[in-house]
């Protein structure tokens, strides 16, 4: 069975700003570094497009990819997936096309078939010279966090090295103590596991925290209860790039210098996208 991607705006959304944000880290820390760790990693290339959810404007931008590519995400992915109405590459393809510096990954994942196609590709990657470390956890991003996250200097980068940590959920609620949790879903205990996790990581931090559905969960709501926690760990919401009421990318960041660049990115997420 195919590993499968969604193949929507969603993808759009998340990818656009994960790889901004790369072009932004990139002028600032090529030398020290990334530290990339990904709580939800998904296939390196996904082949079966499941075509659920808004696919008109995902379809406009991969239809146009062969001759007209207006963003560095554009390009990685047509670098990424030549044909690319036959698989679509996940997040930590983008970071090793992007990243031009040394970088660590660090991969979580859950899925049988998804695990198998990211072993094999990760010990490709880990071969690179500009590649320090690259780690697949088999198991939920929850174990591994509450087992402590590495810091740059465990991975072979430097202590100034930039973490950027990325998560997708499905949804992001607001609720606390669920007795039947759904592992796509990020909870309010979730988030205080995730920031215990960062707090003794040295250098800038970003946090990318797409989340596709709201339902009983308005984003206002939403993001003032992730903020009652995220803020608390010291890290600051600097932008939330959105598509509508439902999806969104939160971004985060601890000790980032150039923040004020990243504040930028839904106005220039919006000017990017093509019209419905």
């Amino acid at each position: 069975m195919a590993t499968t991607y969604k193949g929507n705006i969603g993808h759009l959304m998340q990818h656009w700003t994960l790889c901004k944000l790369l072009d932004l880290a990139g002028s600032h820390h090529p030398t020290p570094g990334l530290n990339y760790i990904d709580a939800h990693a998904m296939a390196p290339l996904a082949i079966k497009n499941e075509n659920k959810g808004n696919t008109a404007q995902f379809i406009t931008v991969r239809d146009r990819l062969p001759q007209r590519r207006e963003s560095s995400y554009e390009e990685a992915w047509h670098a990424l997936a030549p044909e690319p109405a036959k698989g679509y590459p996940n997040s930590a393809a983008f970071v090793t096309k992007l990243w031009k510096g040394d970088f660590s990954l660090l991969l979580c994942e859950t899925d049988c078939k998804t695990k198998g196609e990211l072993g094999p590709w990760l010990q490709d990657v880990g071969k690179w010279d500009r590649c320090r470390r690259a780690e697949l956890f088999p198991c939920d991003w929850r174990k591994k966090f509450k087992g402590g996250l590495p810091a740059p200097s465990e991975t072979g980068l430097k202590d100034e090295a930039l973490t950027l940590v990325s998560f997708d959920p499905d949804m992001c609620s607001r609720r606390w103590n669920v007795a039947e949790k759904n592992l796509r879903i990020i909870y309010q205990e979730d988030l205080e596991v995730a920031m215990a996790a960062m707090q003794h990581l040295k250098g800038g931090i970003l946090i990318h925290l797409p989340t596709y559905s709201a339902l009983n969960n308005p984003q206002g709501a939403v993001i003032a209860s992730a903020n009652s926690i995220i803020a608390g760990a010291g890290f600051t919401l600097l932008a939330v790039v959105r598509v509508d009421g439902h999806m969104m990318s939160l971004v985060y960041a601890r000790n980032v210098q150039w923040w004020a660049k990243i504040t930028r990115l839904p106005d220039c997420f919006s000017k990017w996208l093509p019209a419905r």
